[in-house]
């Protein structure tokens, strides 16, 4: 977890460049919902938007094709595992 305001003040003062977050501490009520029509009431993130040097992907950064061929090639692999007896390399234990 990063400590956003000191992240928007490196970003101020040039001692970060670029941000790029796949993940908001405080996203639970602002990504996967269209607040288009609404006004953001969380400063931090309105903030770190307004940087042109800033891009939050929201749970998207990782949509593309490796990552996905990735998340489909084990998926089968375990499904495959589990319907033939073998050892389930990925299984979660409780």
């Amino acid at each position: 977890m990063i400590a956003t305001a000191d992240v928007i003040t490196a970003l101020k003062t040039g001692q970060l460049g670029y941000l790029c977050l796949d993940v908001y501490e405080q996203e639970s009520n602002l990504f996967l919902h269209d607040l288009s029509g609404d006004i953001i009431q969380n400063d931090l993130i309105s903030r770190l938007i307004s940087f042109p040097n800033v891009l939050i992907t929201s749970h998207q950064g990782f949509f593309t094709r490796e990552p996905m061929q990735q998340i489909a090639t084990i998926t089968f692999g375990n499904a495959d595992a589990f319907a033939f007896g073998r050892v389930l390399e990925n299984e979660v234990k409780l």
